[in-house]
């Protein structure tokens, strides 16, 4: 006969022991355990964590936050950056506008360099103005005759001498007259009208150059300037004369001008 089946042991009423929490701390056999500061033996390699750079990223890997690729390298397809990347500016604006500036100075100070340059050149190829120096040589000729004034020459004496006259009567220096030519100073026949200001500062300059006699003494002298009108100046009239003269009359009578 089979045996008859064992009926369970009646409830003890206790509950069973739950299983036992396990500490997160908790280090099993301390004393075995390695140092963490003691360096690696030769059976412990370090653990090489650094990606193969030859080794190209794995597809929809995404870069950290802070990735950037470098300066010139192109990101991967795919590769989203945090930053875009610039070229870098080619040297600093304020020297280069400094730079400008100063070219252009230069060039403003080299045209008017040209410029004073070209004037210099033109003012120096002026003609050379005629100056005839004093001296006592009279017209040659007959006198008393009446002379042109474009005829008078340095020396000639010249009795009622009026100055707006185109002729005078020229006499003999030993004979009573009024006025003596002592200089003369003649413009070039191409230059143009230089105004009735600079013909009289002109008239005086010529007349410094007259140099009087012991006999002059005897006299009170004056100079007298002639010089051209805009009209005789367009017929071809050049000089400017210097006599010297009397106030009134004929009371000269003896040539004033060193020999």
């Amino acid at each position: 006969m089979p045996p008859a089946p064992k009926t369970p042991p009646p409830p003890s009423g206790l509950q069973p022991d739950p299983a036992p929490e396990i500490d997160p701390d908790f280090v099993p056999n301390p004393g075995e355990q390695p140092d963490p500061a003691a360096p690696p033996t030769g059976d412990q390699a370090p653990e090489d964590t650094t990606a193969d750079p030859a080794q190209p990223a794995f597809a929809g890997q995404q870069p950290y936050a802070s990735q950037l690729p470098y300066p010139g390298q192109q990101p991967y397809p795919g590769q989203q950056t945090g930053q875009e990347w610039r070229p870098e500016p080619q040297g600093d604006p304020v020297k280069r506008q400094r730079l400008v500036i100063g070219g252009i100075v230069v060039g403003v100070l080299v045209l008017i360099g040209v410029v004073i340059w070209v004037l210099l050149n033109l003012l120096g190829t002026r003609p050379e103005a005629v100056v005839s120096t004093p001296s006592a040589t009279a017209t040659p000729g007959p006198l008393p005759r009446d002379a042109n004034s474009k005829d008078f020459q340095v020396g000639d004496c010249f009795a009622d001498f009026d100055p707006n006259a185109s002729k005078a009567r020229a006499v003999a220096c030993d004979t009573e007259h009024s006025a003596q030519l002592g200089a003369i100073h003649l413009y070039g026949a191409d230059e143009s009208f230089p105004g009735t200001n600079a013909l009289r500062d002109k008239g005086r300059e010529v007349c410094r150059n007259v140099k009087l006699n012991a006999a002059a003494d005897k006299y009170v002298l004056l100079q007298q300037n002639v010089y051209p009108s805009t009209t005789s100046w367009d017929r071809g009239d050049r000089r400017v004369d210097c006599f010297v003269v009397v106030d009134s009359g004929n009371t000269i009578t003896e040539d004033v001008l060193e020999k």
